[in-house]
C-alpha cells in the first residue's frame, strides 16, 4: 500500500535496544523465574516498539503461558506476528482476544489490518465497521475502512468515507494523501494533484508521497511531471519503470476497468 502507514514504531534509546537486543539473543534466561508477569509484559511492550518483533512474541508468548487471558499480551502477540508475516497465528491470538474483550478497538483495527494484508477487502471492512460501531471518530477504522472500499474499486463509497473522517480530522496527513488517490483512481486526477501538491510542501513529507503525486501525474496522462517529481528520490532507470506503470493504470483506467487493488494493494 502506497501511503497507509497502518502502525508507526519509534525507537525510545540507544540503551533500550542495546539492553533488549542483547536480553532477545539470549532468551531471557531471567524473565519469567525472578521476575513479575507484569514486568515481562512492559519488556515485551518495550521490545516491540524498538522493532524486534521475534524478541517480542517470545516474551508474549512467556506471558500467556503465565496468564492465557491476559488481553494486553493477545494484542501483542497479534501485533508482532502480524509483523513477522505470521497472519494465522496472529489472528488466533486477537480472535482470543476479542473472545474476552469484543469491543476492544486496537484488536478490531489489527484484524481489518491483517484481512487487508490478505487480500479480503470485505471481512477488512467488517471489522473496521465494528471498531466504529464501538468509536465512530476512530481515525485507524476510518483510515482503513476507506483503503479497503479502495482496494475493492468501490471508490465513491470510500471517498464518502475520507469525507467524514476530514469532517473529525481535516488536516490529517494519512487521510488527505489517501483521499487524493482515490479521487485520481476514480478520474478526478486534477483534485488528487492539487490535494498531493500541497502535502508535498511539508518539510517531512517522505518520499512515498511525493511517489504518490507522481502516481497521479501519470493517471492524468502528465508523464513529464511525474519524471520531474520522481528525480528527487529515483535514478532514470528506476524513473522509466514508473513511467510504464503509470501507463498501464491509466490504460485500464481508460478502458473502464477497475485498479483500486493495484493502485492501494
Amino acid at each position: 500500500m502506497r501511503s497507509v502507514p497502518f502502525s508507526t514504531r519509534h525507537i525510545r534509546s540507544v540503551c533500550l535496544l542495546l539492553c533488549l537486543g542483547a536480553c532477545a539473543g539470549q532468551n531471557l534466561p531471567g524473565i519469567g523465574r525472578g521476575d513479575t508477569t507484569g514486568s515481562t509484559l512492559q519488556i515485551a511492550q518495550a521490545t516491540e516498539k524498538s522493532g524486534d518483533y521475534a524478541g517480542a512474541a517470545k516474551l508474549y508468548e512467556r506471558v500467556l503461558s503465565a496468564d492465557p487471558n491476559n488481553t494486553a499480551a493477545l494484542l501483542g502477540a497479534g501485533e508482532s506476528y502480524a509483523a513477522l508475516g505470521q497472519t494465522l497465528r496472529a489472528e488466533s491470538a486477537l480472535m482470543r482476544g476479542l473472545q474476552l474483550q469484543p469491543n476492544n478497538i486496537l484488536m478490531l483495527n489489527q484484524l481489518g489490518r491483517i484481512k487487508f494484508v490478505e487480500h479480503d477487502g470485505p471481512s477488512a471492512v467488517a471489522y473496521f465497521d465494528k471498531a466504529l460501531s464501538v468509536d465512530q471518530r476512530n481515525v485507524s477504522a476510518l483510515t482503513g475502512k476507506a483503503v479497503a472500499l479502495d482496494y475493492q474499486s468501490q471508490h465513491t463509497a470510500a471517498q464518502r468515507v475520507y469525507q467524514q473522517a476530514l469532517r473529525l480530522y481535516p488536516t490529517n496527513f494519512i487521510l488527505l494523501s489517501n483521499y487524493a488517490l482515490s479521487l485520481a483512481s476514480s478520474g478526478q486526477q486534477e483534485k488528487g494533484i492539487a490535494i498531493l501538491q500541497d502535502l508535498i510542501r511539508d518539510p517531512n513529507a517522505a518520499p512515498h508521497v511525493r511517489g504518490n503525486l507522481a502516481l497521479v501525474y501519470g493517471l492524468a496522462g502528465r508523464d513529464e511531471d511525474a519524471r520531474a517529481t520522481l528525480k528527487t528520490d529515483m535514478s532514470a532507470a528506476k524513473i522509466e519503470e514508473n513511467i510504464g506503470v503509470y501507463r498501464a493504470l491509466r490504460h485500464l483506467m481508460l478502458e473502464g476497468k477497475p485498479i483500486g487493488a493495484l493502485v492501494f494493494g
